[in-house]
């Protein structure tokens, strides 16, 4: 993977403050937060297909919002299970409780820890699980030509994520350091009186489109050597 043309290519783009500044402002509203998502589709899209200006226009609003909100949706579906394990464990914890009545039962104490214990552990496996396969839904999407049911192919998405493990902790890598560059500059920029508090201010806009440029443009470098591996899943 090539990290570094990650951060360089977007100001390669001629009209990248454009293009920063309408994905900034989108990104104050919580409602418009699909079209961000649909617009780094859009990167992960042009980056595939080796366009010369990965970054797409703000044109097709319609499109971006729908791609980011397959992608949104699709993420949250995944999340379930981890919904599903909070609510049994909950209920199960709240059954013992009841039943040991405020008493102190020892051996349903050791029960309701093992149950815990238990519920903890199913948590953190299907938090990793699901780590790796929200990158890959969104690789899964691109590749199949934007079919939505595609991303419930779980086979063919566990692939992705299974294929790419080394590439999607990269990606995360990189977008924690950028994270904190960017968290690191902005509080050296607060301590300057007047021109420090703007710049802090803009660059804080900025970095929410700036990180889903970066992040797309080596989620298209994964989807581009899958591509080249094999055509499209059917």
């Amino acid at each position: 993977m090539d990290v570094s043309k990650s951060f360089r290519y977007v100001f390669d783009d001629k009209r990248w403050v454009g293009k920063l500044g309408i994905g900034a402002l989108i990104t104050i509203f919580v409602v418009t937060i699909p079209l961000l998502v649909g617009w780094m589709i859009g990167i992960v899209r042009n980056v595939m297909n080796d366009d010369e200006t990965p970054m797409p226009e703000w044109t097709d609003w319609g499109k971006l919002f729908m791609d980011g909100l397959k992608i949104i949706v699709a993420q949250f579906v995944y999340t379930l299970p981890i919904w599903v394990i909070m609510c049994i464990g909950l209920a199960a914890t709240g059954a013992l409780s009841e039943l040991s009545g405020g008493g102190g039962s020892d051996a349903l104490g050791t029960l309701g820890a093992v149950t815990i214990g238990l519920m903890v552990c199913l948590l953190l496996l299907v938090s990793i699980a699901l780590f790796f396969l929200s990158p890959a839904i969104v690789i899964q999407y691109v590749l199949s030509g934007d079919e939505f049911g595609a991303c419930f192919r779980l086979s063919e998405v566990w692939a992705i994520a299974r294929d790419n493990i080394a590439n999607i902790l990269i990606v995360f890598l990189v977008s924690m350091a950028l994270g904190f560059i960017i968290s690191l500059v902005t509080s050296v920029l607060a301590i300057i009186p007047c021109i420090g508090w703007v710049a802090a201010v803009i660059i804080s806009i900025l970095a929410g489109p700036y990180t889903a440029a970066v992040t797309g443009h080596l989620y298209g470098q994964i989807a581009d050597q899958m591509d080249n591996i094999a055509p499209k899943f059917t």
